[in-house]
Order: C-alpha cells, then structure tokens, then sequence
C-alpha cells in the first residue's frame, strides 16, 4: 500500500465512523515500510476486509493512489556478431577437429571421410 495518500479533497466530512477508521489504518501503512499483509495481521485485522476499505474509500475520492516516482538507468546497446554456431564437428585420429556451420552436402562429406581413412 506503499504509495498511497488520502485524496486532496477528503476532509473526513461525509466518511461513516467505519470509513474514518479504515482510513486511520491506510494511512499509517502508506507512511511505513512494513507490508500491508503484516500490518493487519499485527493488528489483528482483516487483510480483505482492509482492502474492501480501500476499495470502498478510493471509489468515494477518500483514498487516492499517489503518482509513484520513475528512474531510468542508461542503457549501453553493442552489437557483437553471433558466434557461429557449430553444427559439424569431425574429430581426426591426430588429434584435429574439423568444424562446420551448416552441413556440408553428404556426398562431398562421405568423400572426405574416404580420403582421410586412406591416409591414415
């Protein structure tokens, strides 16, 4: 309920004794730092039925929501070049690895692989 003010024309005029003492509560949880959830149970109250209030007392102009403050953080964008992405990888009894970004066609691949075991 952080954020939160009571409407710059609520006076109090109008409000049921219920009103102002729902009010009384909103209040204290919008100027602390402690959860809403906790404040009730603390207290001993209805979490729904503090939130029916506010509902109740936002809806008559009593309880208004307070604009909230907004930063920014600069953002640095740099373009890197997406690493190519390995989709062949052949290993060599030598200890050499061949690696491909796209297949190669199977038959030129099935050539190497030919050629390579005959040396060997």
């Amino acid at each position: 309920m952080a954020g939160t003010r009571v409407g710059e024309g609520a006076t109090g005029r109008g409000l049921t004794t219920r009103d102002r003492f729902w009010l009384g509560h909103l209040r204290v949880i919008a100027r602390g730092s402690e959860p809403a959830s906790e404040y009730a149970q603390r207290k001993g109250l209805s979490l729904g039925a503090l939130y029916e209030a506010k509902r109740r007392l936002a809806k008559r102009g009593a309880w208004t929501r307070a604009a909230k403050s907004v930063s920014f953080a600069p953002v640095v964008v740099r373009h890197e070049p997406a690493s190519a992405q390995v989709v062949l990888r052949l290993r060599l009894g030598s200890g050499a690895e061949l690696e491909w970004s796209s297949a190669p066609e199977v038959e030129w691949l099935a050539a190497l692989v030919e050629r390579l075991a005959v040396r060997a």
